[in-house]
């Protein structure tokens, strides 16, 4: 998460606060967390579901709407 949030936040190695390019909606930042906790976790579904701590079913859907499929 910490990595997660430091590029978003745009922290640097000094956990110094840098002006971010431009600020991503929240749509984007859930697609792109999903996709890292898909990466970090190989792709286990229901630990991704556990660390969101929503169903398995709620993970499909959003895998499903933000077009996940081929990453999955």
């Amino acid at each position: 998460m910490n990595v997660y949030l430091q590029r978003y936040l745009g922290l640097d190695e000094r956990r110094e606060y840098q002006e971010p390019a431009g600020l991503p909606t929240l749509r984007t930042l859930e697609k792109d967390y999903i996709l890292f906790l898909l990466d970090v976790t190989a792709r286990n579904r229901a630990e991704v579901s556990r660390i969101l701590d929503i169903s398995r079913s709620t993970l499909y859907h959003k895998i499903q709407r933000y077009d996940l499929d081929e990453h999955v």
